[in-house]
């Protein structure tokens, strides 16, 4: 591919436009310096929240091309967010890191980091390429990871997760930023790379297309109705692993959606060697417990019926994972709420994220129930309601 060099009066151009969007920049900073004000979220001079591909909240960069020095961390989302103890921990891509995962703790949201003037340019250091890549390698030697990227890869995706440090707002709204790391965030993301190497185990392996590593894989998507006690739904995920959802009920609202509460398997037990000199390891799978899950206009079955050649099986494979139930499960305090299934304009499976009020409702109602009162619940045997 060839290299286009600009000449010396774009250069000249390029040079002067910058020094005027760094001179914009300083503004805003010192305005929000002085006047003790916060930054804007719209403020495309310093690094704010910003929505990726999916239209999702979820990436943080400096919008300016002018100022952008590869500071950024993208597809963030949320370990833990406790404002009672004042904790929140965040994981995301850091791209400063060659595309590795980073986790970052604080003692305030990353919505308080970077509308500061001080938050929102420690922030920027901390992701600068030569202080995530440095953490990275000392973390990864730490764990005993290679500080290379996986075979056949240029960059560290994949990999596991690192921890960027711990940003803090001191009591003078002053910032600052380490690598230290917290025993329990430590502990947390240990359990995670033992449950890849679990993963794997259980993969389903006449499923899977293409094995890119470090427990990435792009799987032959299915799914499927068993029948057991209930009625169960079943399938293989995006990560090549079997998964069983077992409502013990279904609840019709009144809007016409369908909201389920049942027990959800994700992979299957079974023995196998890792090594030819090690002995065979035997993994029972993942279990979640009381998980909630609704479908809108029809029941599950209808769309095994209707629409299991229109996307639900990749709609399915999406949700039913051991990430996304982990991820619900942190947000949720009883029941782990994992989203729902709706239509596209096209008349195609879309998972949605949001819980209705009236899912909500019914669950709410469902839990009286289990005390004497009744409600509006369906009976499997009943499907054409």
């Amino acid at each position: 591919m060839q290299i286009i060099e600009r000449t010396k009066k774009e250069e000249k151009s390029y040079n002067r436009a910058k020094a005027i969007e760094k001179f914009k920049r300083n503004l805003v900073l010192l305005k929000a310096r002085i006047l003790n004000q916060g930054i804007s979220p719209d403020d495309d001079k310093t690094i704010q929240l910003h929505r990726d591909a999916n239209g999702e909240l979820r990436d943080y960069y400096v919008r300016n091309p002018y100022l952008q020095t590869g500071s950024s961390y993208i597809a963030v989302t949320v370990i833990r967010e406790d404002f009672q103890n004042n904790r929140f921990i965040y994981r995301g891509l850091i791209p400063g890191a060659d595309n590795a995962i980073g986790v970052i703790e604080s003692n305030v949201p990353l919505s308080e980091i970077v509308a500061s003037y001080d938050g929102n340019m420690k922030f920027q250091e901390m992701l600068s390429e030569q202080n995530a890549q440095r953490v990275r390698d000392e973390y990864y030697s730490k764990i005993g990871e290679e500080v290379k990227p996986l075979d056949g890869h240029c960059l560290y995706f994949g990999k596991p997760d690192f921890v960027l440090g711990k940003m803090k707002k001191e009591e003078n709204g002053k910032f600052n930023f380490n690598s230290d790391t917290s025993p329990d965030i430590e502990e947390f993301l240990l359990e995670e790379r033992e449950e890849v190497k679990k993963q794997e185990l259980m993969r389903n392996k006449d499923s899977v297309e293409i094995d890119l590593g470090g427990g990435m894989v792009v799987a032959k998507q299915n799914c499927w109705i068993e029948r057991g006690k209930n009625v169960n739904f079943a399938g293989i995920n995006n990560d090549a692993l079997y998964y069983r959802y077992e409502p013990e009920k279904v609840i019709r609202t009144e809007d016409n959606k369908y909201a389920y509460i049942g027990d959800v398997q994700i992979g299957e037990a079974k023995g196998a060697r890792v090594n030819p000199d090690e002995p065979i390891q035997f993994v029972s799978p993942f279990i979640f417990k009381d998980v909630v899950f609704w479908a809108d206009g029809k029941n599950l079955v209808q769309y095994f019926l209707d629409k299991k050649f229109a996307g639900l099986n990749l709609t399915l494979g999406e949700i039913f994972t051991n990430q996304k139930l982990k991820e619900a499960e942190l947000k949720s305090d009883e029941h782990t709420f994992i989203g729902g299934i709706t239509l596209d304009e096209f008349g195609e499976c879309k998972k949605s994220e949001a819980i209705p009020e009236t899912v909500k409702k019914a669950i709410e109602d469902y839990e009286e129930q289990r005390n004497g009162r009744q409600n509006n619940i369906i009976s499997f045997d009943n499907f054409s309601k």
